[in-house]
């Protein structure tokens, strides 16, 4: 009851158990006709019975109660709280079960959500109709009036009225189908296990299908026809992932069948409808023979990550929004955990530490973040809690827990967790408490503190020195110092304490201990040369050294002592100090400096992080800056380059990645070898030599000859985008048209918005890049200003947070931060609200290191040969 009055629930009025449910497309009128049956337990004496509903006209309601039909009385309509009132003449007693039957239409919207409509185009020229839905978080309401919370589980019996021609799909496998006319059938479907509504799916068009030959469970790929060929990949991965999950987690999957849908035109990544997955085309479909590495790692992740889904969100509920994390956290973790079993060349872990963990920990230094497990009065905003800190922060609380305890013992307790709650839902102390039994230690008051609270400590390290028996000094213990970290953060959550389980590694060993208090010291063993806190970077935290500490863990880095995920670790966390303004930008350039000995892709890719950062804090600084910092990357990545060389024919999977990053970041920098290479493929494929470019040097090669090019250049890449038959060279053609830094072929670029040319699902892809470097970060802000209610209404709600940050985010001038605040002052950002209080708290921080370290950074380039005299 509490929850009710502090949450925009439905009122306790009711309970579903079986809804009965019947689609009826119709692309003509761009429409569609519904019919739900829905069998519901009275839980109070009500004649009011309150629904989710959101675009749908309600033509008739009524329940069958006691053998008779009510029909509804009123029929009224909140559209603030998307909600329909059915008001009926009699009272309904507590505890009756009843049906209510309610006939509706509703208008394919044009904003990827609920049911809509899509098409493709095939190569000869003919469009298909297709009808898809999209109903997470809170979405099944525009697609069915339903009692759309995620712990009112119910059955589902799907049926739909399609073109007789047309494949039909949804959660369960079709039980029958009846003709009805020459153009037209019923398709009926198997009944669902309980399930929330965000879970139901269907599907119908012009489709096919690819089945795998080698599952427990009959496995597919839907695609669009004539993609067939591209969907082996996703179906051989998807039977392995399953049976991978099912062994690691001792229950079978209980559906009897998984389908995997690419669908045209779908504004997420990925859904994890039970037994109907869904999937943006480019995350599921890929030609193995054509396309980048990179794409094969999305398509990867993104499928394993909605399979672990099955089991994690599906089987097992986050009982309200709250608890999203328990789903998306889980899932990015096991994605993780199967990704290492598939793939191990990946090095899944070490960049685990690089990107996951980074990301988090990004997000979470924010004044404007929040806990892992937030309230959610409002389910509407529940959109914007899909973000770094559900997925990645609350995978790196689980992987904290993993870590110390070790995989199998925390696997077990997953086991546990899946079989006590299967088919239910869950809180955060349900998933404490069943670890707790199996790990038995108390954990659950170390990790509310992780998911309840915002942020991560700094643990400062500090060196005890006393002479050795020759009177020769020697570090003798390390006193660790922890506070909250942030930039700016209010005075009374400065005195949080974390419980940190610190590993460190010694040149003689390792030692771990639990941190529960301010400060603590622990002795260094007799021997030891250095001391390198967070070994492996597993705990959730960043560490500082004196600059003598920093120095001696540097050596050790260059003399292959630490591990590629302490290299990693050890120069995010001094990248993130000095934003902070703890270290200076100088102590940074010097780590990348002693780093470009160390042969390690992701250490490298780092490096490549910290000089973009670099690049884009201080961008409108001064000229001789930014020349300096191209000089420094051309030097870099250009004798990397050429010395590893850019034939990507042969080699694992690793140096495939590392020969294509030097690759661009050379040219990109201006080398001059590589810009020529790149050069020559691109005009040989321009020529019409469509193997010209091996498929992952693609986006290199776009990028780079954009990037110092002209019209020219910027119309092929366009003509690519417009005409490439081969999906992945055209996503990276678009996104590589921000490279330039012309100011009117920016705005060429930004012109192919709103034409048709670009659809508004992939207007993201297009922005991407442009506003990295100054010109582009100014002309796309005011081409927004001017353009900001077509961007609003053609980009659909789903994106539309993750699409708006890129008009302003590249921004970072005092000037230019007002800017974005007076503009914002006079628009409704309901919807971005929470994404834009981030966006302006991290360019502010960027203002700041700018702005104070400036000199710093250009006696640093002096003294290196990267700068003149001259500012």
């Amino acid at each position: 009851m509490a929850d009710q009055l502090q949450r925009k629930l439905l009122p306790f009025l009711a309970r579903p158990d079986r809804y009965l449910l019947r689609f009826e497309p119709d692309f003509e009128a761009a429409a569609f006709r519904g019919n739900v049956k829905i069998e519901c337990r009275i839980l109070q004496a009500t004649n009011l019975l309150v629904l989710h509903s959101k675009y749908l006209d309600v033509n008739e309601a009524f329940v069958v109660y006691q053998d008779k039909r009510l029909s509804c009385q009123s029929i009224g309509y909140d559209e603030d709280d998307e909600t329909v009132k059915l008001t009926f003449e009699k009272q309904l007693l507590a505890e009756e079960v009843i049906s209510l039957e309610i006939s509706y239409t509703g208008k394919f919207e044009n904003n990827f959500e609920g049911l809509y409509q899509t098409e493709y185009t095939t190569e000869d020229g003919e469009t298909h109709k297709v009808a898809a839905t999209a109903l997470e978080p809170t979405y099944a309401r525009q697609a069915l009036p339903c009692f759309d919370e995620p712990h009112l589980k119910a059955k589902f019996v799907v049926s739909a009225v399609v073109d007789a021609s047309f494949e039909a799909f949804s959660n369960m496998p079709a039980s029958g189908t009846e003709a009805l006319s020459e153009s037209k059938k019923l398709v009926v479907f198997e009944e669902t296990p309980v399930m929330s509504t965000y879970l139901l799916a269907f599907m119908a068009g012009h489709l096919a299908q690819v089945r795998s030959q080698d599952s427990r469970v009959p496995i597919s790929v839907i695609c669009q026809r004539g993609r067939e060929d591209d969907a082996g990949f996703s179906v051989d991965l998807a039977s392995k992932g399953l049976r991978f999950f099912e062994d690691l987690f001792g229950s079978p999957y209980p559906l009897p069948k998984l389908d995997l849908a690419a669908v045209p035109e779908c504004a997420a990544g990925g859904q994890e409808n039970w037994g109907l997955i869904m999937f943006k085309e480019m995350n599921v479909l890929l030609d193995c023979n054509d396309s980048a590495l990179d794409r094969k790692r999305v398509v990867v992740e993104t499928v394993l990550h909605e399979i672990a889904h099955m089991w994690f969100g599906n089987l097992v509920t986050m009982e309200v929004w709250d608890g999203l994390w328990l789903k998306e956290g889980f899932a990015t973790l096991m994605c993780w955990i199967a990704v290492e079993n598939f793939f191990p060349d990946w090095h899944i872990w070490d960049r685990y530490v690089a990107v996951t963990l980074q990301t988090a920990l990004g997000l979470d230094s924010l004044r404007s973040s929040h806990p892992v497990e937030r309230f959610v009065p409002d389910p509407k905003k529940v959109k914007q809690m899909y973000d770094e800190i559900s997925y990645q922060k609350g995978c790196c609380v689980l992987k904290m827990v993993s870590s110390e305890f070790g995989v199998e013992k925390f696997v077990q307790g997953v086991k546990l967790y899946i079989q006590r709650y299967q088919f239910g839902c869950t809180r955060s102390e349900d998933l404490w408490t069943v670890l707790e039994e199996v790990l038995q230690a108390p954990i659950r008051e170390r990790m509310d503190i992780w998911t309840k609270k915002v942020g991560f400590p700094r643990i400062q390290v500090l060196e005890e020195i006393a002479p050795n028996q020759n009177g020769e000094d020697r570090l003798v213990a390390l006193r660790l110092i922890q506070s909250r970290f942030s930039g700016e953060v209010a005075e009374e959550q400065d005195n949080q304490i974390y419980p940190v389980r610190v590993t460190i590694r010694f040149s003689t060993g390792e030692k771990s201990f639990d941190m529960v208090e301010e400060q603590t010291v622990i002795p260094v063993p007799t021997g030891s040369r250095w001391a390198k806190v967070n070994a492996n970077h597993d705990g959730f935290f960043v560490t500082g050294y004196t600059s003598a500490h920093l120095n001696k863990l540097l050596e050790a880095a260059v003399n292959s002592e630490l591990t590629v995920r302490d290299c990693i670790g050890l120069s995010c966390d001094l990248k993130r100090l000095v934003v902070a303004g703890i270290n200076k930008t100088s102590d940074l350039l010097d780590l990348i400096h002693h780093f470009r000995v160390v042969e390690s892709y992701l250490v490298w890719e780092t490096i490549d992080s910290h000089l973009r950062a670099l690049g884009e804090a201080f961008k409108f600084k001064s000229p001789a800056l930014e020349f300096a910092i191209q000089k420094l990357a051309a030097e870099l990545f250009g004798d990397m380059a050429i010395s590893k060389g850019w034939d990507i024919s042969e080699g694992d999977d690793t140096s495939v990645l590392f020969k294509t990053m030097l690759f661009s970041n050379a040219g990109l920098a201006g080398n001059e070898s590589v810009i020529s290479a790149a050069r020559d493929m691109f005009e040989r494929r321009v020529g019409g030599d469509e193997q010209a470019i091996p498929p992952s040097l693609r986006w290199e090669v776009f990028g780079i000859v954009v990037a110092h090019g002209g019209s020219e250049e910027v119309e092929h890449v366009l003509n690519i985008w417009l005409t490439s038959t081969n999906e992945d060279e055209k996503y990276l053609a678009l996104e590589c048209l921000g490279r330039t830094r012309n100011p009117n072929l920016i705005q060429r670029v930004l012109g192919l918005a709103f034409t048709g040319q670009v659809g508004p699902e992939d207007l993201f892809i297009m922005l991407w890049l442009i506003g990295s470097h100054a010109n582009g970060a100014i002309e796309i802000w005011e081409w927004a200003k001017q353009n900001w209610k077509k961007l609003i209404d053609s980009v659909p709600s789903t994106l539309r947070s993750d699409t708006i940050k890129l008009v302003f985010q590249g921004l970072n001038t005092s000037q230019q931060i007002a800017d974005v605040r007076s503009f914002f002052a006079s628009q409704d950002t309901s919807e971005f609200d929470v994404m834009l209080a981030r966006k302006l708290e991290e360019m502010e921080g960027t203002r700041r290191w700018a702005e104070r370290d400036a000199i710093d950074v250009l006696e640093w380039f002096k003294k290196h040969g990267y700068a003149g005299d001259q500012e």
